[in-house]
């Protein structure tokens, strides 16, 4: 008779901690998620710099939901182009890590998007160029380019639409 006793008393305390937790869970902090682009280009525009250096690695995200590629054996390399738009949490951070072919140094970079990009990302894109040892960002937002606007970056898409580069200088932060 004890250790029913006991069962009944400890029950209720255990679907009370389950329930704690539950709420707790609900209340954390959803990630935002806006319809928008991420992409980089080795191949296209002026620079082409996937023939000066071979990308190994990219995460564009937060610690659980990203967009990634890392170099697996036996490829020495990723593909020089990607693009990812749709619907997606907006990220936390990029990480890139690439290979210098002259020297095979190997760099990396890890920026820190949080106060980089605008609170509202729908229909923006960030891209990224690497030139040698140096990464560059970009947010391409989709307001039309006018005649007073930022001059054109490395990306095509500056031609077009207003386009700041925000690493490694912020010309976004100054807007």
């Amino acid at each position: 008779m004890r250790p029913l006793s006991f069962l009944f008393r400890i029950c209720p305390l255990i679907l009370i901690c389950f329930a704690l937790a539950g709420c707790a869970g609900m209340t954390s902090a959803a990630p935002k998620v806006a319809f928008h682009s991420f992409s980089f280009n080795g191949k296209a525009y002026a620079d082409k710099w996937a023939t000066t250096v071979d990308l190994l690695e990219y995460s564009y995200g937060d610690q659980y939901r990203m967009v990634r590629g890392k170099v697996e054996p036996p490829r020495e390399r990723l593909g020089p182009q990607s693009r990812v738009s749709g619907f997606m949490p907006v990220g936390e951070f990029l990480y890139v890590k690439w290979r210098i072919k002259a020297t095979g140094e190997v760099v990396d970079d890890w920026v820190d998007l949080r106060p980089l990009l605008p609170k509202d990302m729908t229909k923006h894109e960030l891209i990224f160029f690497i030139e040698d040892r140096q990464l560059y960002l970009y947010l391409v937002t989709p307001t039309p380019k006018g005649v007073k606007d930022p001059p054109i970056l490395k990306t095509y898409l500056s031609m077009f639409t207003v386009t700041y580069e925000i690493h490694p200088t912020n010309t976004f932060a100054s807007k």
